[in-house]
């Protein structure tokens, strides 16, 4: 009789019993289903794990109609009988209770014995079925006719992030049975989403401050407090933003969280008042030349505001001196400063000041700096050459320069002489002390010319070079020349020397003008071997990259010839690689310019080359005005005489977008950048991700400093070296260990090592 009545019970929908216990007391145990004895023995299959919570509301009053899903009658396996529609009992519908707290509930069902099969319930919270850290219980009843189950759930110590819909889930013959929710709410105290923020502001002008908090319960009221005073005796709903009219010193500004529960205080944060910086220190000379002098100092306190620039004084200590000062105006970073233009062997005296916003710093204390010695500034003067032929040496004189006090002590000089002949040249020096004005060189060549300079030497270096004296020193047995070309006493015969001079000319034009046009042929012959070598080298170093034959099939329609890319200045360096500056030549006979990234070690190893690669392919297909695309793929041959892959961009015009907006703010003129002009930027950005999104890729290192910039201030989404794209799912998981960049990463991330369309837009966010 008892199970005929569960039975019923069962398929009429009342619920013979629901559970819902709250920790915070002890409860008895439920009573058993229909007709079941106190000593029935059920079976269970718990499901283990860690999660557990506490306070209910009434359970639901018998005769209210029930929501949950049900199945509809079948046929049994006979074909003789209609199964009766089953559903589960109703249970509690609404649990509140305090943070902290163990709550447990359960939802039961009667399946009749005539169901041959009967699943085990599973528990869904918000549409998620709970797996793995969960604590669930489930109970069996049978009897004749009919079998009970029972699942029960527990959380221990309940977390705001317990809260939601709890349903059960169960299929038999086919046919889904869903329970009535159960409301899940934590109440608790006040959680901060958004707390005020330190500031520096300008003394005496107004600015905002925002705390924002949420429940449950709700309503959460603000009250704000500066320098430990309320400053608002009604309080505010949240969000709540306060603005301060100003403030002539520093002070300490939090909030208080009020609801039901408690209050909850946030952080102080202290704003504090620009001022005027404090002047630099350490001001000390790091070298000293002739004619500059390098300093660096120790930047004093910025006043909270940012130094813009810094000015270096200059003026000379001497009696004499006008007493002028020299300013300098550089940037604030690096604080090093080379001053140029100044005198040799003379003193300074060097001070330095900084500004920010708000003004210019006192100057710091004054330093001495000396400069050395400088090279003489004036050469010899009236040099005169000639050949002695009874000691068989050139006699070389001149007038000393004059030597200023700048330009230190004279040591000597140096002289210079080239030997030129038809099939010989070389060219000599030699010094001589300072006393004297006259000195002999040893005859090197007959039948030569020779050219003779001479500078003046001192501690600061050597001078600038008299005028060129040439003499031409005849064979043996002929008579020596003066430099005039004036034929010394007793030559005879002076045309013979004309004519030896016009047919030595001639000799050496023809030797000149045969050994270019055999150079010419030389190079002619050897750069068309080397065209021919690079152009199978090319064509080798495709097939023998070493990479995977999907992604050589992916790169095959767009490697460019090596012939067709100029490379130029190194734009940006990186750890394993750089990036320069390059001209591609186009098929109409135009260049463009283009950003060439590059390996930058010659020994990496095939990975690196598949990633390095795999990015490239990445690109291959983007089109969209915020992503960046792949002109192509090059290959050039490394100085180990491995192919060494080169991947061609479109060359941004204002870099990255990190480094465009440090130097709007830093560099000696500071650039204004709009507002309309940043939320495009942000734009742009979303733009593209969204665009990489909808293609089912994960940048996972999305930040400034991998947003480039056109010429018309469009950004792009650029740099994939750690993209991802996803085939199944809408996640992916890494599996090995790898450098990632951890300070903008999203904690799910970096715990789960999971990444999601949403870890970009926490990126994006930060």
């Amino acid at each position: 009789r008892g199970c005929a009545l569960m039975q019923l019970q069962g398929w009429m929908g009342v619920a013979p019993w629901t559970v819902a216990e709250v920790r915070e007391a002890t409860k008895p145990d439920p009573p058993l289903p229909g007709g079941l004895q106190a000593d029935h023995t059920p079976f269970s299959l718990p499901h283990t794990s860690g999660y557990q919570p506490a306070l209910t509301s009434s359970p639901p009053q018998p005769g209210r109609p029930h929501t949950g899903n049900a199945a509809h009658p079948g046929v049994t396996s006979a074909g003789s009988k209609l199964l009766p529609p089953l559903a589960f009992n109703h249970t509690i519908g609404h649990i509140i209770l305090s943070e902290h707290k163990d709550v447990k509930f359960n939802c039961s069902i009667n399946i009749p014995n005539m169901y041959q099969d009967i699943a085990v319930i599973s528990w869904w919270k918000d549409g998620k079925e709970l797996l793995g850290a969960h604590h669930a219980i489930t109970q069996f009843y049978p009897d004749d006719e009919v079998t009970a189950i029972i699942a029960s759930f527990s959380i221990t110590s309940v977390q705001r992030s317990d809260n939601g819909s709890y349903i059960c889930k169960m299929k038999i013959n086919n046919e889904e049975i869903v329970s009535d929710p159960i409301y899940i709410e934590v109440q608790g105290l006040p959680h901060f989403t958004r707390q005020p923020e330190s500031m520096n502001v300008t003394r005496n002008t107004a600015f905002n401050l925002t705390c924002q908090a949420v429940g449950p319960p709700e309503p959460v009221n603000i009250f704000w407090v500066q320098n430990s005073s309320r400053v608002n005796e009604q309080p505010e709903k949240s969000p709540s933003v306060l603005t301060v009219p100003g403030l002539t010193e520093t002070a300490v500004f939090s909030c208080e969280a009020h609801n039901d529960k408690g209050l909850t205080v946030s952080k102080g944060v202290q704003i504090n008042i620009k001022a005027i910086p404090s002047p630099p220190t350490e001001v000390r000379v790091c070298n000293s030349t002739a004619h500059s002098v390098l300093i660096s100092w120790v930047p004093g306190f910025d006043g909270y505001s940012p130094f813009r620039n810094c000015s270096v004084q200059v003026k000379e200590v001497d009696p004499l001196s006008n007493g002028s000062v020299m300013v300098f105006n550089t940037s604030a970073s690096p604080h090093l400063y080379q001053i140029k233009q100044l005198q040799a062997l003379a003193n300074y005296s060097i001070g330095v000041s900084c500004m920010n916003e708000i003004g210019w710093s006192a100057m710091s204390p004054w330093i001495l700096a000396s400069t050395t010695e400088g090279a003489p500034s004036i050469a010899p003067s009236n040099v005169t050459v000639f050949l002695n032929e009874s000691s068989h040496k050139v006699d070389v004189r001149w007038i000393k320069p004059p030597i200023k006090r700048q330009d230190g002590e004279l040591l000597g000089y140096r002289i210079s002489h080239m030997w030129q002949s038809a099939d010989t040249s070389k060219e000599l020096s030699e010094e001589v002390g300072q006393n004297g004005s006259r000195a002999q060189i040893s005859v090197q060549v007959h039948n030569a010319t020779c050219t003779v300079r001479i500078a003046a030497i001192t501690r600061g270096g050597v001078g600038p070079f008299s005028d060129p004296v040439k003499m031409f020193i005849p064979a043996h047995g002929w008579v020596d020349f003066a430099p005039s070309s004036t034929p010394a006493p007793g030559n005879t015969d002076p045309v013979l020397i004309i004519l030896g001079c016009f047919c030595g000319f001639v000799l050496i034009g023809s030797i000149l003008y045969i050994s270019l046009i055999i150079r010419k042929r030389i190079q002619e012959t050897k750069f068309g071997t080397l065209t021919t070598l690079i152009y199978t080298l090319s064509v080798f170093t495709v097939r023998s990259l070493g990479v995977s034959e999907e992604l050589q099939n992916k790169l095959e329609d767009v490697v460019i010839d090596r012939n067709l890319l100029i490379l130029g200045k190194i734009l940006g360096e990186g750890e394993f690689g750089s990036v320069m500056e390059g001209n591609l030549k186009q098929q109409d006979g135009t260049s463009q310019k283009v950003a060439v990234k590059t390996m930058k070690l010659d020994n990496f190893s095939q990975r690196e080359i598949e990633e390095f690669l795999s990015e490239a392919a990445c690109m291959k297909d983007f089109n969209h005005p915020n992503v960046i695309g792949l002109l192509g793929v090059c290959i050039e041959m490394s100085s180990q005489g491995i192919p060494k892959p080169m991947v061609i961009l479109p060359f941004m015009k204002y870099g990255d977008l990190h480094t465009y907006l440090l130097y709007s703010r830093l560099e000696t003129g500071p650039k204004h950048i709009p507002l309309q002009t940043l939320l495009k930027f942000m734009v742009d950005i979303a733009q593209g991700m969204e665009y990489l999104s909808n293609r089912n890729f994960l940048h996972r290192d999305l930040a400034a400093r991998n947003c480039m910039l056109r010429d018309d201030m469009t950004v792009c989404v650029a740099d994939f070296g750690l993209s991802k794209k996803i085939y199944s799912g809408d996640y992916y998981r890494q599996g090995r260990i790898a450098k990632m960049p951890v300070k903008w990463i999203a904690i799910e991330s970096l715990a789960d090592r999971v990444y999601t369309s949403k870890s970009d837009v926490v990126r994006a966010e930060l």
